[in-house]
């Protein structure tokens, strides 16, 4: 007789097989009483993962990719055969405190159309330094958590979240077309098909920063402005349509370049700042980019430079 799942735990994963063994190590250590599946989907790895999985675990259910397709695509394999009642994701370079499972898990009991984030630990493997980071939309900059994630992502991995099984009938399956962000936009159809998320407040599942290839690189990050405005090219008709979100679509896009603006200028890219300020003009107006570009400097710059001695040096530079 077929076990009743309560949650599939669902692990892409390439190249990071000793990682790897201490995350299934943090499934297997929870305290959750129900039936759990673990679904490993292997992204060609070249370190032997398959073949460590399917001799040290064969209880695991192993899915080996033939080509690497990325994390979305690998995700989408183990949803496809996830039999839980609860979908449960875990990345290869992340854990779970040994009570994670029954926390998220209690506060979804009995809610309808919600789904659970807990708050994370991150853990700079480097340095050995972990802080809390507390997981909450922004709704000082925002003017929703719609908003918030169409720009960004207040839900940082998508190793603290876990969702009803009839979400994937409303909201389907993970965009493979977005190569960095995808689980943004995952989370931001949810909110349009009136998800709301239950925050339980506790950090429990950790997210090692390491130097072995993470999506948040800052090699990355033209990428990612690319995949973020086609996220809001495709889903603005269905916000549209719905009328859940008050902001325009130029908004989102200016949005988006005023907090890679940001982040280049921390980084001392003079002109990739400059170059995604113009964008925000373009979206809004030169008023708005140059209020913006003042602002970023007066966080960034001490008060004995000034904005245009800033801007005579940059365009030298070009």
């Amino acid at each position: 007789m077929n076990k009743k799942i309560d949650v599939s735990v669902i692990i892409p994963t390439y190249n990071r097989l000793p990682m790897l063994k201490e995350a299934l190590d943090s499934i297997f250590s929870q305290d959750y009483p129900g039936e759990v599946e673990t679904i490993v989907i292997d992204d060609n790895s070249q370190d032997g993962t398959s073949e460590f999985i399917a001799r040290e675990y064969p209880d695991i259910h192993l899915i080996s990719l033939k080509q690497n397709g990325g994390a979305a695509a690998a995700r989408n394999r183990g949803l496809s055969v996830a039999k839980g009642r609860y979908i449960a994701f875990l990345d290869s370079d992340d854990l779970w405190e040994k009570n994670y499972l029954q926390s998220q898990i209690s506060a979804l009991e009995g809610k309808d159309k919600c789904f659970s984030v807990s708050n994370i630990v991150v853990w700079n493997t480097v340095k050995n330094k972990k802080q809390i980071r507390v997981l909450q939309p922004n709704l000082q900059k925002y003017t929703s958590p719609l908003h918030h994630l169409m720009v960004g992502n207040f839900i940082h991995i998508p190793s603290c979240a876990i969702f009803p099984r009839q979400v994937l009938e409303e909201v389907g399956l993970f965009d493979e077309r977005i190569k960095r962000g995808e689980d943004a936009d995952f989370y931001a159809r949810c909110l349009i098909a009136n998800y709301t998320p239950i925050f339980t407040n506790q950090p429990l599942a950790i997210q090692r920063k390491h130097n072995q290839g993470q999506s948040t690189d800052i090699k990355n990050q033209e990428e990612r402005i690319k995949n973020r405005l086609f996220m809001i090219q495709k889903n603005y008709p269905l916000i549209e349509n719905k009328g859940c979100l008050n902001v325009s679509q130029n908004r989102l896009y200016g949005d988006v370049y005023k907090k890679y603006a940001k982040l280049y200028l921390k980084q001392k890219n003079i002109r990739q700042w400059l170059r995604c300020s113009k964008k925000l003009a373009d979206y809004t107006s030169w008023g708005c980019a140059l209020s913006n570009m003042k602002n970023d400097l007066q966080e960034k710059i001490p008060n004995k430079l000034t904005f245009s001695r800033v801007l005579k040096t940059s365009q030298k530079s070009n």
